[in-house]
Order: C-alpha cells, then structure tokens, then sequence
C-alpha cells in the first residue's frame, strides 16, 4: 500500500509542477504574441495644419510600418529618418527638401516600390493628388 501512495504523490507533484510549468509557458508565449500585435489605431499621428498625417500600422522591436498621406501642398517635417522601404499605393509627385537647401523632384508609379537611404528630410506634394505611401523601416 505504502508503494502505491508513494507513487500516487509523484504523480501529483509531477502533475502539480508540470501545471506551473505550463502556465509559465503559456504566458510568455502571450507576452511574445502582445510584442507582435499591430499597433493599436490609437496611434495616429495626427497631421498639424498644413502637415502630411501618418498611421502605425505595426511596430514590434525590430520594424515600424507606418501609412502616409499628404494632399497637394502638404510637407512631413525636417528630421532624421532610418533606411526605409516605401510602397506607393497611387502615381504622384513629390519634393524632398534637405538641410543645406538642395531638392530633388521624384516622380511615382502606383505599385512602386523604392527604397531610401537614412538621412535628414523634408517631402513635400507637389502633384494635384493625395499620395499614399507604405513605409517599413528596420529599428
């Protein structure tokens, strides 16, 4: 009798601790999939006057993928951005403005795909369309 008692209580610690264990498991596999969710639509950012306006789609620890609009007119600000991949929903026009005054005209294709080199810029519309833009830069 005495060996089946014994029996019977490592089998219920076993049982006890491979609960714990699991549940641990559990968690930390709900903490991984929370990183990886989209980012909630809570974070607009909203356009100011004048100012293209921008959505997070996503941002996890290592990519940001971020929607851009801009009507005709319409800048982002001057400021350091990251390599980045951008996908043109619709065919425009645009400017970009560096620090020391130069500017290059870029002309899109709907579907087009570029990429951009990290530096310090300024885009502006300067088509007669909204522009619509995918970004997705590494961290």
């Amino acid at each position: 009798m005495r060996y089946l008692t014994g029996i019977f209580m490592g089998l219920l610690i076993a049982t006890v601790m491979l609960a714990f264990t699991a549940q641990s498991v559990v968690a930390q596999e709900k903490a991984k999939a929370d990183k990886a969710k989209p980012a909630p639509t809570e974070q607009k950012e909203k356009a100011t006057k004048g100012q293209s306006a921008t959505k997070v789609l996503f941002e996890n620890e290592k990519y940001r993928v971020v929607e851009t609009r801009s009507k005709p007119g319409q800048k982002n600000e001057m400021k350091a951005r990251q390599d980045r991949v951008i996908y043109s929903f619709n065919a425009g026009k645009s400017r970009v403005h560096y620090p020391d005054g130069k500017t290059e005209d870029v002309e899109f294709k709907a579907g087009e795909v570029r990429f951009r080199k990290a530096g310090t810029s300024q885009t502006e519309n300067t088509g007669k369309s909204e522009n619509r833009n995918l970004v997705i830069t590494a961290k």
